[in-house]
């Protein structure tokens, strides 16, 4: 078992909500077929939705390093049925069946039976040739091997011959005008926002469609797609004008792969002139819209591979850094710089999906420290990456990206190193605290699980966040209290400030929280009333009532159902405090006075 996996480290992992639902499944044994095989835990459990779920979790020794679930669960963190998982893990390992893993499965089986496992294998599912053939590595000459992303072109292969079938342009241009008018047919009286949402769904399935030619390396295909895109939506653009906001957004994302296509081709000049003048006829056409995702696109066909190579200073990439962090903070915009940025990312993603390998490395040395880095660790050069990391990347978010590589790559201290490192700078430090903070725990560091914890809840305060201090601060906690309470009250997450009196049970300041909120937010009162009722019951009668009576004189029936929730939760509070005859009165009254409401009285006769 790796060190510390404890009940706390996987309450830290997920909801509070999650967590104890897990520990009734846990508790009702319904997780069966356990296995371990090495560090890997598989397992089923009973799901509501489905007969059962199938799970893995990966273990290292920092604690849980990936964890999955078949169920549909999106609400944040791990699911109910991978917590019983690992409960049963931690609390009955005898479970858990022991399986070989596949390097001992395998190790004395003769050549002639390994290759009959391999080639059904293959039949069973015929994608794994396509893995399989690239993952052999290729004999470049005496005593040398090309393996890895140098694999995927090697030197001296013949390009990919020109595609026999050309992509149908107007089949692709008939079904996109076709999303569009269907959409443009509603406005916004009768569903438009909904209409809108459903076209930008189906768009983005086309794009998809051209990212994927992309992938192929057929950028002509993908061009002919992503022109259809462009010009259609240009077109239809106006008739969106009740709701354009998702359809800016889409437009602006056609601009990366339309650069990326365009890098990716040895255009003559009268084809960039074609190409530049359909961009730019739609862009005319938006004009009046606040398009800017288009700006890749025209620097990729004005610059093309027209590289500044002239190294960078320390100073020069120090300032780059704080560059960043100031467009963080949504200050100091400069436009310009923002479109090189983006023309470089396209020039690195055109040389990482043609395994360009050492272009790649010369590009991102000089313009993106995060990807250089990231790189270095998959070409297996870890100490380089990792004093890049440490010199170089200057944000918090590119220190996580980097940090969980180096986990993948079973090189946990060095991911320690630098995710404690990534506290230290600029940036968002939500995602990387939230990260990092288990993982510190697993390796029994209090001291810096807890610098970790607060970092996150800083930034993004939660309930969770909150307990794993508390309880990792042990006789701390009364001198680290105050210091969370005053980043929390200071936020604007009053919901989480209310669970975390509702938590403490401070049940005076909930109320007088749900007080200040005012009516508009009824989530937050409602939620504070469902937890106070047995402690403040006459607070919860008189909150539901004026709840209650507030949506009833809206005379609107469709408010009716939530006013009966109200006065339901009234009910509950007068029959509690021991005055279920008060109770009746009221209600005996509100029936009367209200007795011309049919759809009214068909809520209050369900009470």
């Amino acid at each position: 078992m790796p060190p510390l996996l404890t009940e706390d480290l996987g309450r830290s992992l997920t909801t509070a909500q999650s967590f104890e639902r897990g520990r009734e499944y846990f508790r009702a044994g319904s997780i069966f077929n356990a296995a371990r095989q090495g560090q890997i835990l598989t397992g089923e459990c009973e799901g509501s939705t489905a007969p059962f779920y199938h799970l893995r979790a990966e273990l290292d020794a920092g604690g849980i390093r990936t964890a999955a679930c078949t169920c549909p669960y999106e609400m944040g963190g791990y699911c109910k049925h991978l917590v019983a998982l690992l409960l049963t893990y931690i609390h009955k390992p005898g479970e858990f069946t022991e399986r070989k893993n596949v390097a001992d499965l395998l190790t004395n089986l003769d050549h002639a039976t390994l290759v009959g496992l391999i080639v059904k294998m293959v039949e069973r599912t015929p994608d794994v040739y396509d893995w399989l053939e690239s993952a052999i590595p290729i004999p470049m000459g005496a005593g040398t091997l090309l393996t890895g992303a140098d694999a995927v072109k090697p030197a001296g292969a013949s390009p990919r011959p020109p595609r026999a079938t050309q992509v149908s342009e107007s089949a692709y241009r008939k079904r996109v005008k076709n999303m569009l008018r269907e959409g443009s047919r509603y406005g916004y009286d009768y569903g438009g926002y909904g209409a809108i949402g459903g076209v930008v769904t189906q768009l983005e399935e086309v794009l998809e469609s051209a990212r994927q030619f992309l992938t192929a390396d057929d950028p002509e295909g993908a061009l002919i797609i992503l022109q259809v895109l462009l010009e259609e939506t240009a077109d239809h653009y106006e008739q969106f004008e009740y709701d354009e906001g998702e359809l800016a957004g889409f437009v602006d994302s056609l601009g990366m792969p339309i650069a990326e296509a365009v890098l990716s081709l040895d255009l003559t000049k009268e084809s960039r002139d074609q190409i530049t003048e359909w961009v730019t006829d739609a862009m005319d056409e938006l004009s009046d819209f606040d398009i800017e995702g288009m700006d890749v696109a025209v620097a990729a066909l004005e610059q093309g591979w027209n590289l500044e190579a002239s190294p960078e200073s320390d100073k020069e990439e120090e300032w780059d850094e704080e560059e960043a962090w100031d467009e963080e903070e949504g200050e100091d915009f400069d436009y310009d710089e923002i479109t090189e940025r983006e023309l470089n990312k396209a020039r690195l993603n055109v040389l990482e999906r043609q395994g360009r390998v050492d272009e790649f490395l010369a590009l991102a040395q000089m313009v993106d420290s995060r990807r250089y880095t990231l790189k270095l660790l998959e070409l297996g050069r870890a100490d380089e990456a990792r004093q890049t990391a440490m010199t170089r990347v200057g944000l918090a978010q590119d220190i996580l990206a980097i940090a969980q590589a180096f986990r993948e790559a079973n090189r946990l201290s060095d991911a320690l190193a630098l995710g404690e490192h990534g506290l230290t700078l600029h940036g968002n430090k939500h995602a990387l605290g939230t990260w990092l903070g288990p993982l510190e725990e697993a390796q029994g560091r209090t001291e810096q699980a807890l610098a970790a914890y607060q970092a996150a809840f800083s930034e993004g305060p939660s309930l969770e966040i909150y307990t794993s201090l508390k309880r990792l601060a042990g006789p701390q906690w009364a001198k680290l209290r105050p210091q969370i309470m005053e980043i929390l009250q200071s936020s604007i997450r009053t919901d989480v400030l209310a669970d975390v009196y509702l938590f403490e049970q401070d049940w005076d300041a909930a109320i007088a929280l749900a007080n200040k909120a005012g009516e508009w937010n009824y989530t937050l009162i409602e939620k504070v009333a469902g937890v106070v009722l047995p402690h403040r019951p006459d607070w919860v009668i008189q909150i539901s009532r004026k709840q209650a009576e507030g949506l009833i004189v809206k005379t609107q029936s469709k408010l009716y159902p939530a006013a009966a929730r109200w006065l339901a939760k009234m009910k509950k509070a007068y029959v509690h405090s021991g005055r279920a005859a008060e109770w009746q009165t009221y209600f005996n009254d509100l029936k009367t006075t209200y007795a011309r409401r049919p759809a009214l009285q068909a809520e209050l006769r369900k009470l």
